[in-house]
This record gives C-alpha cells, sequence and structure tokens, in this order.
C-alpha cells in the first residue's frame, strides 16, 4: 500500500506520467487504484471468429489473443473446423491473421463473403 501512494503521489507532482505509474506498480506487482483505468495488454484482448456457412454450419471462437498466439505457434492453424470454411482461401487468411497479431490490429482484419454464402469474421476487441 505504501508503493502505491509513493507512485501515487510521483504521479501528482508530475514526476512521472499516468502509464509510467501503471508500468512501474505491475512491475512492482502492486495493485492499481481501482479507481483508475488500466490499459489492456493486446495479449489479453479477445481473438474472436465467427463462421455462417449455407450448410448450416455456425461457429463462434473466443480465446485471448495470447492464447491464439501460442497455438498458432504449436499448430500452424486455428481451433475451428477446417470443413465449415469450404471455399475460404486458408492459408491466405492465415497469414493475414499472424500478420495482424504480430502488428497488434485490432478491429475486423479479415471478412470474407464467399460465393456459396459462407460468412467469415475474424477480429480482435
Amino acid at each position: 500500500m505504501e508503493e502505491k501512494m509513493r507512485i501515487l503521489k510521483m504521479v501528482e507532482d508530475g514526476t512521472i506520467t499516468a502509464a509510467e505509474a501503471a508500468e512501474l506498480m505491475s512491475a512492482m506487482g502492486v495493485e492499481e487504484a481501482s479507481g483508475l483505468p488500466q490499459k489492456q495488454t493486446y495479449d489479453k484482448k479477445m481473438f474472436r471468429i465467427i463462421v455462417d456457412s449455407v450448410q448450416g454450419d455456425k461457429v463462434n471462437v473466443q480465446f485471448p489473443v495470447g492464447a491464439i498466439k501460442k497455438i498458432l505457434q504449436v499448430t500452424g492453424k486455428l481451433p475451428i473446423p477446417e470443413e465449415s470454411l469450404q471455399g475460404v482461401d486458408l492459408a491466405s487468411m492465415m497469414d493475414a491473421i499472424v500478420e495482424c497479431l504480430d502488428e497488434e490490429i485490432q478491429g475486423d482484419f479479415v471478412n470474407v463473403s464467399a460465393a456459396d454464402g459462407t460468412t467469415v469474421r475474424v477480429f480482435v476487441d
């Protein structure tokens, strides 16, 4: 508690910024004051895939970005049934997803409306 008060005093005095205070508290294992906004790291944001196929398959996958990065490192593919993505260029989609995750893109980064009516939406929020 004493460390938190010292850090908050440094912010009040203008010695450090609020962002620097949050980093310092995190590094020291000090919880931030509950009234202050906390910056959410990209790896903790939610990675989402929504597939709606004409065959009636509906896929709704969500994992923290950090978990998806690890899954992609280990398996090289996403945890979704590939048969529900027939007509979608999976190699190109995977390349786009990996690049967007590396660049920490938020929002939609893959939107596919296949000729057969299948739709795919991949995004981070």
